[in-house]
């Protein structure tokens, strides 16, 4: 089972969604796949920039899970700089209050309300 670290990035009391372009067909947390001699966070932190544009910082790891074949890690992760662009991964993106997250979502909505807890308490 491969492993898949994924960043809820916490920027103005919003978190950053993409929409996927591929399986599955989700709005989440950008992530991706680790590639040799990179630690989940060195991951987490390349696979958002490229799927979005934005610089981050790792906070803490908040939440694993299971989904299609793969070992899910969440991090709550900080914004640091960047702008945001669309990656051929992706059909959109944005920055979201919780109160007004797209469907269908992935992980649970209560995975991003701890992120935007922690980041902010940070």
């Amino acid at each position: 089972m491969r492993i898949v670290p994924l960043g809820i990035v916490v920027h103005n009391n919003e978190v950053l969604l993409v929409h996927r372009r591929f399986h599955p067909v989700v709005w989440g947390p950008p992530g991706g796949f680790t590639e040799e001699d990179e630690t989940l966070g060195e991951t987490v932190i390349r696979e958002i920039y490229e799927e979005s544009g934005i610089v981050c910082e790792v906070v803490d790891e908040i939440y694993q899970f299971e989904a299609y074949n793969t070992h899910v890690v969440v991090f709550a992760c900080k914004y640091i700089s960047g702008s945001l662009r669309c990656s051929y991964e992706s059909k959109d993106l944005g920055w979201y209050p919780l109160s007004e997250l797209p469907e269908p979502l992935s992980p649970e909505k209560n995975i991003f309300e701890k992120a935007l807890n922690i980041v902010n308490n940070n």
